[in-house]
Parts: C-alpha cells; sequence; structure tokens
C-alpha cells in the first residue's frame, strides 16, 4: 500500500507543480510584435502616435508620442512622451495589460528634463478585446473622459513585415 500512496502522491505533485507553472503568456499569440498606430492630430497643435509592443515573454510597452505640441516647436520634434510598461495575460479575445511603470518626460520642462517614472499597479485599456485581421490589430475597450465609461477603440498597423 505503502508503494501506491508514494507513487499516487508523486503524480498529484507532479501534475500540480506542471499546472501551476506559468507558460510564457504569447509564445503562439499573433499579438506577439511590434504595432503602431497612424499618426493623429492634435488640437490646437502637434500630433500624436502610439506603439505597442508585445513580446513573447508576457511583457508589453505602450508608448504615446507627441510632436509639435508647444508653439514654435517643429512638428516633427518629439515634445512629449508616456511609456508604459508591465505584464499582460491573453484569454481568448480578451487582452489583459497590466502595468508596473510609467516614464514620461515633456520639453515644456527643457530638452534635457529628466524622465519621471513611477512604479504603478493599474490596468491598461479596461475591459480590452482585441481582433488582427490582417496586419491590423484593433483593440476594443472602455475609457473613462470626464469620469463616464466609453466605448473605445484604437487601431494598430503590424511592424516589420515585408
Amino acid at each position: 500500500m505503502r508503494p501506491v500512496m508514494s507513487a499516487l502522491c508523486l503524480a498529484f505533485l507532479s501534475v500540480a507543480t506542471a499546472c501551476s507553472e506559468a507558460t510564457p503568456t504569447g509564445v503562439a499569440s499573433p499579438l506577439v510584435g511590434e504595432w503602431t498606430s497612424p499618426r493623429e492630430n492634435l488640437q490646437p497643435n502637434g500630433t500624436l502616435t502610439r506603439d505597442l509592443v508585445i513580446s513573447g515573454t508576457g511583457e508589453f510597452t505602450y508608448r504615446t508620442n507627441m510632436y509639435g505640441i508647444y508653439g514654435g516647436g517643429s512638428p516633427a520634434t518629439l515634445a512629449a512622451y508616456t511609456q508604459t510598461s508591465g505584464t499582460y495575460t491573453i484569454d481568448g479575445d480578451k487582452l489583459v495589460l497590466t502595468a508596473n511603470r510609467i516614464a514620461t518626460w515633456d520639453s515644456f520642462y527643457g530638452a534635457t528634463s529628466p524622465e519621471r517614472v513611477e512604479q504603478v499597479n493599474q490596468i491598461v485599456f479596461d475591459q480590452a478585446r482585441f481582433n488582427i485581421v490582417g496586419w491590423i490589430l484593433t483593440l476594443d475597450y472602455v475609457s473613462y473622459p470626464a469620469d463616464a465609461p466609453e466605448p473605445t477603440r484604437l487601431a494598430f498597423v503590424r511592424l516589420g513585415l515585408d
């Protein structure tokens, strides 16, 4: 009886250990790669681009770049950015991006002003669902302009495909 119990315990531990080990989140996901959004015009001045990098190891980086937002600045010169990084999980078409770091920089404080870094624990793109058709990634999520939930859609184009 003792060898049978030992074998059962060993089998249970093997299964429990295998189930508890997290596999890299995006290894086989079509989300893995680099994505960029079309340039958006800002009011009253400037433009905005968004870049999203999804790694095969369960990490992401999301960056917004603003150009020419201050009067007298070149429309091609980076004026400010926000870079958010953290981890992600995928469940079907649901995408959960959990930020652990946000870095910001703004030329308003001088071209050599330091980057401001915060350690955070927050969701990016609340209730996000994704769809990929060809080279286009669409994220549907809930944003909160003026503190009211608003369905929001972002589209990205995959980079690096020839």
